[in-house]
């Protein structure tokens, strides 16, 4: 007969008087609800014994047990306790979700959750209990969730990882009980799993993957869930005694986040607030080694065909491995990875002087990335490493993470990559060109709770090219293919013992080291560059009130694009940002939550810029001192969740008059067809007065099919103009199928889209004419998921984005003086404005089939569909057409891939 694990009776309970508070999270099934609020703080709950039920077994025994085991608002500690029970020999638990085995009769029960949100401190619709155990290899959780009407309970099948209008509940531990780090695991009642590192007392790395396991069961009183967290699967202290707890509950068809350990909405901090887990002894350190060896098969069909071209259809093999060096630090290394079942970027066509921006999603770069992250400033962009060119690929990576006793943070990565030749990226032995080298180190050290941080990163980029391989060895690609590169940061913060206030600061370098060259005798490049940047900021956070101020600089000679991002330095600039949150915790008949935000900036030049005339460099053509202002701006904007669960949001924004520092580019064509650099670079360029309002709206996300409205509107005193209008549909349609569709539309009028710098015939800035036209420019873009789920290990999902935008340029005009918006109209023989009238449509789908055949391991077989056209009226295509339409998404060939792969995970 299955134990049974009792609820505390509903008909007994009270609560006090609540005091406002704040949190940091809010449990929540749907990854499509607009906003998230955290908040948090807890009823003290007066416990009755009840009658036998389902789960009468677990009887809190006396008042003592109860003040040490319940969630309570009362005590002079905030943080309650639970003991975990150590498996004595012959005591198993047999994951099925029913909750029978002996080693739960042992265990000590704990209860008293109290509503997270959205009316913080209430008595919960209905009681959660949860007991804890553990043995030499794992820690077992068994909760037990009761529900008077079990057909409120809601569940729905998805893929790991993306949970979607369902119930679930929710571990968080914190092993090194260090109070800033700690992971996560969810479960929902048809046993989907979720998993997430936790760091910086709240903030949460959901591209973290552990192999752990979860089953899941229902019957008349509720549903109930077992899971066993592997102790290779963590990082922790194997002397510890105590490790941080928190747990949760989400009632998805109440819209009701429940949570064991609360406290007031004032205080800050999540993962420092925890309640305590305690009773470890003797806690095992395993060095267990898993490997992921994989075997690729892929077919390509391109959609056209060079002359002797070799296709890059091949078999491939691999391997991931990961290594517990320690308790507390793991080394993963990967072998001439495949990343063929990760989904395509989106269509982008990008007319900036910037370089787009995409996101990570290759798994080995993914996990872990927040190890290597800096606050403030980007110095590793994972992107940089294995994507430069269609056939760049990773020989192998390797890193080591984790945080070792007197919290020492440790994260370590090396990568080296090349170009082969096509058909020849499978074979590893092979060596290819343009070989570099990755390398990333990032330490830390804590005291006080996480309260006190010091950190130091340094990366460094080598390149190993002939620039002579080269056919224009001064051109940029050239440049950035032959240099070492070096970044070094420097990142602290302090905050007050209640986590309220806190002060940082961020210090980075960086050293290029280039080739020293000489072109066509107008640029001399020098040998080795320098560059500075740093931010210094003080903020408040919890409570009503909440306010931010910061300072920053970027040297024009700072330079993190080797392995970081960045887009646009030489500035200085200082901002403020206030919030006002509105957490009535029931009392108002409108509003669950609410708040609006003020913010301010300002920006000025770092360094004195000047220009030079390109045919005589003692010449200067505009000058400018540091300091001068460039960017100016002030904005509003609010958000509100009214009681039925519908969203909205707004804003408004004023930005006088401007100054763009690289839209006139600094290239310029020469007569002759040469491109050559301009001395100096381009000039500044002013903007006229801008102001901006946005809007949206959101429907209730608990329900199935939920709709998603969002638009703004943008204009100027020059009769600029932007609009651009969202819509997103996500239905749910069963609990195994459930779709996504995402429209947007975008219109775009500006007077000033570059288009070209030529040699000026007469006159000019510095010999430059710098050209713009007025374009008009529409895009549309559609984005289209299905997935449908077998089970919670065997899933299909179907992925399309059509792309398409065009443009439509007119009076032509160049720069009349540098730093203003005054223009002259350009002509000049063989000009003609309309040639860069331009089309650009793609369309990528991704089938992609996943079948995790056993923990760890998984059969991908996918398709991918991949199209593209960019043409131009300039091209002397009679045909030419840039109306929006379908024919230029479907009047190409595609190319076709298929792809089918193997993992499998081998515990050594």
């Amino acid at each position: 007969m299955r134990a049974h694990w009792p609820i505390l009776g509903g008909a007994h309970r009270t609560a006090t008087a609540l005091r406002p508070g704040s949190g940091h999270r809010t449990e929540t099934s749907s990854k499509h609800a607009i906003s998230a609020m955290a908040a948090g703080a807890v009823a003290l709950l007066t416990l009755a014994p009840v009658s036998a039920s389902a789960f009468s077994a677990f009887e809190l025994r006396n008042a003592d047990e109860t003040a040490m085991h319940s969630g309570s608002f009362g005590r002079s500690s905030s943080q309650p306790h639970v003991r975990i029970h150590k498996m004595e020999s012959g005591e198993q638990i047999h994951l099925d979700g029913k909750l029978d085995d002996r080693a739960w009769d042992s265990a000590v029960p704990a209860s008293g959750f109290s509503v997270w949100d959205p009316d913080r401190g209430k008595a919960p619709s209905e009681e959660t209990v949860f007991k804890v155990a553990y043995d030499d290899h794992a820690v077992y959780f068994g909760i037990a969730c009761h529900e008077d009407d079990p057909s409120a309970i809601t569940k729905t099948l998805s893929r790991r990882d993306t949970f979607s209008n369902s119930d679930l509940v929710s571990v968080y531990i914190d092993p090194y009980f260090d109070k800033t780090t700690g992971y996560n695991f969810r479960v929902n009642p048809l046993g989907v799993q979720e998993d997430a590192y936790m760091y910086d007392d709240g903030e949460r790395d959901a591209d973290w993957d552990a192999v752990w396991q979860a089953e899941t069961f229902e019957d008349e009183n509720g549903w109930y869930a077992e899971m066993r967290i592997p102790f290779s699967s963590i990082r922790y202290r194997p002397d510890s005694p105590e490790w941080g707890l928190q747990v949760y509950r989400y009632m998805h068809g109440r819209g009701e986040d429940t949570s064991w350990a609360t406290w007031d909405r004032d205080t800050s901090g999540f993962v420092s607030r925890f309640g305590v887990l305690e009773g470890f002894e003797s806690v095992p350190a395993p060095r267990q080694l898993e490997i992921w060896p994989y075997v690729v098969g892929r077919v390509t069909d391109p959609s056209s065909s060079l002359e002797n071209e070799d296709k890059d259809d091949f078999e491939n093999f691999g391997a991931d491995i990961k290594y517990g060096v320690t308790a507390d630090l793991t080394l993963n290394a990967t072998l001439q990875p495949d990343f063929g079942q990760v989904e395509a970027d989106p269509a982008v066509l990008n007319l900036s002087p910037f370089e787009t921006q995409f996101s990570e999603k290759r798994p080995f770069f993914v996990e872990g990335s927040r190890f290597f992250q800096m606050p403030d400033f980007n110095l590793f962009y994972s992107r940089r490493i294995g994507t430069g060119e269609s056939t760049s690929r990773i020989r192998a990576a390797t890193k080591l993470t984790g945080k070792t006793r007197g919290d020492i943070s440790v994260a370590a990565l090396y990568a080296t990559t090349d170009v082969t030749q096509p058909g020849q990226s499978h074979n590893f032995l092979k060596e290819g060109e343009q070989s570099s080298h990755y390398a990333v180190t990032r330490l830390g050290k804590e005291w006080a709770d996480g309260r006190i941080r010091v950190n130091a990163m340094q990366t460094a980029v080598m390149k190993g090219t002939d620039r002579n391989e080269f056919g224009n060895p001064g051109g940029s690609f050239a440049d950035r293919s032959t240099r070492e590169a070096y970044t070094t940061g420097v990142d602290l913060a302090f905050q007050t013992p209640s986590r309220t206030y806190r002060t940082s600061a961020s210090f980075v370098g960086s050293i290029v080291d280039h080739e020293d060259y000489v072109d066509d005798e107008r640029m001399i490049r020098p040998a080795t560059v320098y560059g500075t940047g740093g931010e210094l900021d003080f903020s408040k956070s919890g409570g009503t009130w909440n306010y931010s101020t910061w300072a920053r600089w970027e040297s024009d000679k700072l330079d993190l694009n080797d392995a970081g991002f960045l887009g646009s330095p030489d500035e200085m600039n200082t901002g403020l940002w206030i919030g006002y949150r509105y957490n009535p915790d029931g009392k108002s008949n409108v509003f669950n939550r609410a708040n609006i935000n003020l913010n301010l900036s300002q920006a000025w030049l770092y360094a004195e810029r000047t220009g030079y005339d390109i045919h005589d460099t003692s010449e200067v053509a505009w000058s400018y001192g540091r300091g001068h202002q460039t960017f100016l701006n002030s904005n509003m904007n609010g958000w509100m969740q009214f009681k039925n669960y519908m969203e909205a949001w707004w804003g408004v924004a004023a930005i006088p008059d401007g100054t763009q520092r690289y839209e006139t580019r600094s290239t310029v064509l020469l007569d002759d067809g040469d491109r050559v650099a301009i001395p100096g670079g381009g000039p500044l360029m002013a903007e006229p007065e801008t102001y901006g309002v946005w809007w949206g709206t959101g429907s209730d996300s608990r329900k199935p099919f939920t709709l998603i409205y969002e638009g703004s509107n943008y204009w100027d005193r020059a009769s600029n103009y932007t609009f651009s209008s969202d819509i997103g549909v996500h239905w749910t349609q069963s609990a195994s199928m459930n779709h996504q569709v995402d429209v947007g539309f975008r219109y775009r009028r500006d007077d000033t889209q570059h288009i070209e710098n030529f040699e000026a015939q007469s006159g000019g800035i510095g010999g430059v004419d710098y050209v713009f036209g007025q374009i008009l420019q529409r895009t549309v873009d559609l984005t289209l998921r299905t997935n449908v789920l077998f089970s919670r290990t065997l899933s299909l999902e179907l992925y399309a984005q059509p792309f398409i935008t065009t443009g439509n340029y007119s009076n032509p005009r160049s720069l009349r003086v540098a730093d203003s918006y005054k223009f002259d109209p350009f002509q000049r023989d063989g000009f003609d404005v309309r040639d860069s009238d331009f089309t650009f449509a793609s369309l990528n789908v991704n089938l992609v089939g996943r079948w995790e055949y056993r923990p760890g391991s998984t059969f991908f077989l996918v398709w991918s569909q991949n199209r593209n056209r960019y043409d131009e009226r300039g091209f002397g295509d009679a045909n030419f057409d840039n109306s929006i339409g379908t024919d230029p998404i479907f009047g190409r060939e595609p190319e076709n891939i298929f792809l089918a792969k193997v993992t499998y995970w081998l515990p050594l």
